[in-house]
């Protein structure tokens, strides 16, 4: 029987603070409540090596990584951390000073075969979105917030080269458990649950 993905919730986010030669830290992953869709365009361009005239090899080159959501609201207190912006007197500022953070984002989807796959996209950079906002015209009909960020690959030797990872657990598993770090490598996700290695981590690469 095949498997179908469907349903969207628990956006989460989670500041990227180290990725170099030395470590690789992220915060504590944050929820953002109202997830409406999101739209991962990972690009790739394919090199082609032409020998004996005929195509001989091709070769695959990771380009852009394009993440796409949309969300019920992005609160002004996650725009300031995000984008970088200035708070005075509780009043957020723009300016063309401002540094976006590096971050990792996750959220989970249901599978057809009970259970949900879980996803982190491990580095991106946040960048601004154009705001939309509209009369009412006789019945209330929401605005919703636009978020996007190009994603790349992690440097650190713990993430090598990744830019993803993603898992299936069965209906009873806890997601908080999944949201509670941003997962990198195995090392870096455990159940929580108790095993006789309580430490043990799950096969991330199920259901890939």
């Amino acid at each position: 029987m095949g498997k179908t993905i469907y349903g969207l919730d628990m956006f989460h986010y989670a500041e990227l603070i180290q990725d170099d030669d030395k470590g690789l830290e992220y915060a504590k992953p944050e929820r953002l409540p109202g997830a409406v869709n999101v739209k991962v365009d990972p690009k790739s361009e394919q090199s082609k090596f032409w020998a004996d005239n005929g195509v001989y090899d091709s070769f695959n080159n990771m380009g852009d990584i394009d993440l796409e959501a949309e969300l019920a609201d992005l609160p002004i207190e996650v725009q300031n951390k995000i984008f970088g912006h200035k708070v005075e007197n509780g009043i957020s500022f723009a300016s063309s000073d401002d540094k976006a953070i590096f971050l990792a984002f996750g959220f989970r989807a249901k599978t057809s075969t009970g259970g949900h796959r879980f996803y982190w996209f491990l580095k991106g950079l946040p960048e601004l979105m154009a705001n939309e906002n509209k009369t009412t015209e006789g019945k209330a009909d929401p605005e919703t917030a636009k978020f996007k960020a190009g994603f790349m690959t992690l440097q650190n030797k713990k993430g090598k080269n990744r830019w993803k990872a993603q898992a299936e657990f069965d209906e009873g598993f806890d997601p908080d458990e999944w949201f509670k770090q941003v997962v990198y490598d195995g090392a870096s996700f455990s159940t929580g649950k108790d095993t006789e290695d309580s430490t043990s981590s799950v096969d991330i690469g199920k259901g890939v």
